[in-house]
Parts: C-alpha cells; sequence; structure tokens
C-alpha cells in the first residue's frame, strides 16, 4: 500500500511516501519544506538510495508549502492509496486515530484555538490533500493521544472544577507521534524491552516537550492544555506565571488575541534573544549578543529542571531519550542539561556526545548508571503504520498505544 504522509507543523511541512506492508516500511520519497513564511524558505527531497536534493522555488505561505509538497509526491507517478495527517490537537474528542470525515474536520477546527499555531496548518493540509487526492483514505493521528492515559491528578489544573466540567480545561500533553517513534528507536538502538523502565524524553525542537513513561505508560508530560505549557520553545513560553501575562495586558493594553500571539509567537528563543526562534542563529549571535547567550541559559535550565522533576515523579531513571532536530543536533546543550546529573548516576561520555550530531548514538559513559540515547524521530512512519492498519483492517479508528 503507498500511503503519503503530511506533517504540517509550525514551520515546516514535512512529507513521505511509504511503500507499507504487515511487516515493513519502505520510504519511496521523503521531503521538507522548512523556514515557511520566511524569506529563507526551502524545499529538499529525497528518493530512495539517493542523496537530498534542493528543489527550485520558493512557496510562500502554508498552503501553498502544502501543495508544493503533494504535488511532488505526485509527480512519483504512484497511486496513493491512503494520506495520514499528523494532527496536533484533538481536546477530549478523539483518543486515537481516525479515518477524515466532515464531522472530525469540524471538531478539529473547534480545537484550533487550543493549538493556534499547528491545527490551523494540519487542517490547511487535510484540505488541500483531500482536493489533490479525493479517492484517497485519509486518516488523522493525534498528538495527544499518547496522553490520554494520564492521572487526573496530573492533568487537573488547580482552577475551580467546574471549568473543567463546563469547558474540559485540562493538561493534554503533545508531541504524541514523536515520542512513539522516539520510544521505538530508542530500544532499538539499546536492544532493551523499555516497557518495565523508567524513561524520561526530551523532544527538543521548534516545539519541546518533556514526557516520562513508567511501564511502557505516558505519565506526566510538560505540555498542557495547549502545547504552550512547559518547556521554552522557538517562539512560545513555556510556562509563565499568569499574573505577568495579566499586568502585561493591562500595561500593554493587550486584547486577549494579542496576548496569544505574544506567547506563541513572539516569545521564547525568539523573544529572549532577540535575534531569530532558530537555534543556528542563536548560537552564532551568542559570540556577540547577551540575549543571544541568555536564551540558550533559560532554555537549558528549564530543560535541566524537568528532568529533574521528572525523574522524581518515576521515583528514579533507567533511560534518557533526547530527540528533535535540537535534540539530535546540539551536542553542548545536550552537555549543559546533564552537566548536574551525576548525583542520579547519569553521565555523558564527552566523545560520544559530541560525536553524535545529527545520528542516532548511545552517548551515556561506560559508568552511567542511566543510559543516554540521541534518536532520529520518524514521526512519518508512526504515521504510515496507523494508516495501513486503519485501511487494511477497514477500521474507522485506532486506539493509541
Amino acid at each position: 500500500m503507498n500511503i503519503l504522509v503530511l506533517n504540517c507543523g509550525s514551520s515546516s511541512v514535512k512529507y513521505k511516501i511509504l511503500h507499507v506492508s504487515a511487516r515493513r516500511e519502505e520510504t519511496v520519497l521523503a521531503g521538507l519544506v522548512e523556514r515557511v513564511g520566511t524569506p529563507q524558505v526551502a524545499h529538499c527531497a529525497e528518493r530512495a538510495g539517493g542523496k537530498a536534493e534542493a528543489l527550485p522555488g520558493k512557496p510562500r505561505g502554508y498552503r501553498a508549502a502544502i501543495k508544493w509538497a503533494v504535488r511532488t509526491a505526485l509527480a512519483e507517478g504512484r497511486e496513493i492509496e491512503a494520506v495520514g495527517h499528523r494532527v496536533v490537537h484533538a481536546g477530549e474528542k478523539f483518543t486515537g486515530s481516525v479515518r477524515v470525515t466532515p464531522q472530525v474536520v469540524a471538531a478539529l477546527e473547534e480545537c484550533s484555538e487550543l493549538a493556534p499555531l499547528h491545527n490551523p496548518p494540519n487542517l490547511a493540509g487535510i484540505a488541500v490533500a483531500q482536493r489533490l487526492l479525493p479517492k484517497a483514505v485519509h486518516v488523522a493521528v493525534f498528538d495527544n493521544a499518547l496522553h490520554h492515559g494520564l492521572e487526573p491528578a496530573v492533568y487537573t489544573y488547580a482552577l475551580p472544577l467546574e471549568y473543567y466540567r463546563k469547558y474540559r480545561v485540562r493538561r493534554y500533553g503533545f508531541h504524541g507521534v514523536a515520542f512513539r517513534s522516539a520510544y521505538e528507536r530508542a530500544r532499538h538502538l539499546l536492544g532493551r524491552n523499555l516497557d518495565r523502565l523508567r524513561v524520561i524524553t526530551l523532544m527538543l525542537g521548534s516545539g519541546c516537550t518533556a514526557n516520562a513513561r513508567l511501564k511502557g505508560r505516558s505519565v506526566e508530560v510538560s505540555t498542557g492544555f495547549t502545547p504552550l505549557e512547559g518547556l521554552v520553545q522557538s517562539t512560545r513560553s513555556g510556562d509563565v506565571d499568569p499574573a505577568a501575562v495579566l499586568y502585561l495586558m493591562e500595561r500593554e493594553r493587550l486584547s486577549p488575541a494579542q496576548a496569544s500571539d505574544m506567547l506563541n509567537k513572539r516569545s521564547g528563543l525568539l523573544g529572549i534573544s532577540e535575534v531569530s526562534a532558530d537555534l543556528r542563529d542563536i548560537q552564532v549571535a551568542a559570540q556577540a549578543r547577551p540575549s543571544a547567550r541568555l536564551a540558550l541559559k533559560v532554555f537549558v535550565h528549564r530543560a535541566r529542571k524537568y528532568l529533574g522533576g521528572y525523574a522524581a515523579v518515576l521515583g528514579g531513571l533507567d533511560v534518557l531519550i533526547f530527540a528533535g532536530g535540537i535534540g539530535e543536533r546540539a551536542a553542548d546543550l545536550r552537555w549543559a542539561i546533564c552537566e548536574r546529573m551525576a548525583y542520579m548516576g547519569l553521565r555523558l561520555s564527552r566523545a560520544a556526545n559530541a560525536a553524535a550530531v545529527g545520528k542516532e548514538a548511545v552517548i551515556s559513559a561506560p559508568s552511567s548508571k542511566v543510559a543516554v540515547v540521541v534518536v532520529r524521530v520518524d514521526e512519518e512512519r508512526v504515521i504510515a503504520r496507523d494508516c495501513y492498519q486503519i485501511v487494511a483492517r477497514g477500521l474507522d479508528k485506532l486506539a493509541p498505544e
């Protein structure tokens, strides 16, 4: 079965064609349109067994980037039987992957205000792909589905409980598709069954989320009601005192929409560094700009705080997984996050960590009681697998792992 996967993020469009059977998933074509909406927008693609090549043209905006991606995929000449869409937020409406129907689209539109950076481009991907591939089965795979098993004590905010009853205001958690992939890759890399272990994953990229798993189940996650909560992210603030937001709204005369824009699009690494939302640009600027150096320190401090907190929740730590663009490539930040963790038996190998840039590796020292790995996330493969199972089994939905 040939499956096209569309992964429309806040600043990029990833896509893949995979040939999927019951036993394996083979990548036919993989493409990326990155830095969407900026003058630096770029599009590259890689075919099976080949090297990545830059493609001409500079699509502007999400819809243009999505069309570019789908049309590039269709140019391969393969019949696409299913399309898998990564969708960030479904609230409590869906607990697993589902076939896309008008009712599903309507439900996702209702959730767009909860994930303003992601659900709109996710929905745009569905709309464009359905128009260009009307005969294919379209499947939505949700980022928050993995965390539906969180305990009430974990997902409940200390707000009047009536707001949960009326509006379902609670912690949901995100990056579930990426966490599923990272967990699988770590298991393969270590050659161990992780389902009996205490595992923390730091998903560090444009969006960032920390996740704790115990006996294979997600028991804590840093993102909350929306992807805004938790770690410092590229343009999102992460944790902030609500009173500080109310204070700024009053002083700056910000509307709720303007405050949301500030927290989601003008904060995080971009807001502190005053340079860029891209870590690569900030690391270069840090040589001369104090604000860029401060952004890196705040990012590391927040990640270290969550790592220590989640180890406490789990009662210790057996495996630490670094994933995401920053997690894979920023060896200096990995070292900074872990350097004070020797008290829990976590020690990195300086040489192994430095060498693991953009490639999978075990980076813990031989004496470390905690196995530390860098993995490459393949969300598209997880999405394709869910697609295949729904189509092959004739299912309407698939429960999360």
